[in-house]
């Protein structure tokens, strides 16, 4: 098992669909976060129980958006949040893993934000961060999520700088360029993974570049 990581913006999202594409088990970080707090769930009561209904939809599921005000403008209540999810999501996580490899799967990718800053670089590594100039993640965030600046730099700055990240990964993507270039830096980083694990890479079929 091996972590994705990065800044937000960043574009490991598009590295982890490439590497589904090919063949390779993801499992996503944000999606299990979904799963623990799912209606009747036991996250879902931790976090109304704390924040109170207010972020709540009508329907009664998290309205995450509400959520993001509170705690991206409150770094003790963002503190608070990931005490009471984190735990559920590295479980789910590690139930997802297991059942990997009891599939017989011999490599399997985690997609998850705040990896070095949770400390699970030592669960799952080595680890691969993708990067990308500030500018551009910036831009990115604007345009993908509707955020205004200040939205963008309060997500931002929440996390470890992401020229920390590179510092500390075992390999890194530079997602600066074009689709097809980080396609091809996909493929080659995974191609080096399967040579450090003595993995066939052609048990991930290749693909086009586009």
């Amino acid at each position: 098992m091996f972590g994705l990581t990065g800044g937000i913006g960043s574009g490991k999202s598009a590295v982890a669909q490439r590497l589904r594409a090919r063949g390779l088990p993801v499992v996503n970080a944000d999606e299990l976060a979904r799963v623990a707090v799912a209606p009747g769930s036991v996250g879902l009561a931790r976090v109304t129980d704390y924040f109170g209904p207010g972020v709540l939809t009508a329907e009664g599921e998290l309205d995450r958006a509400q959520l993001g005000q509170i705690v991206f403008s409150d770094p003790e209540a963002r503190r608070m949040l990931d005490s009471m999810i984190h735990p559920l999501v590295r479980q789910l996580a590690a139930d997802r893993f297991r059942e990997i490899g009891e599939r017989g799967e011999p490599l399997a990718c985690y997609e998850v934000p705040l990896l070095y800053e949770g400390g699970q670089d030592r669960t799952y590594h080595p680890v691969l961060v993708v990067s990308a100039p500030l500018a551009l993640r910036e831009q990115r965030l604007a345009q993908r999520d509707g955020f205004n600046a200040a939205q963008i730099a309060a997500r931002i700055a929440a996390q470890m700088p992401l020229e920390e990240k590179v510092r500390r990964a075992d390999y890194v993507l530079d997602n600066a360029g074009t689709v097809e270039e980080l396609a091809e830096g996909t493929d080659r980083v995974l191609a080096a993974l399967c040579d450090a694990f003595s993995i066939p890479v052609a048990r991930y079929p290749a693909l086009p570049l586009r």
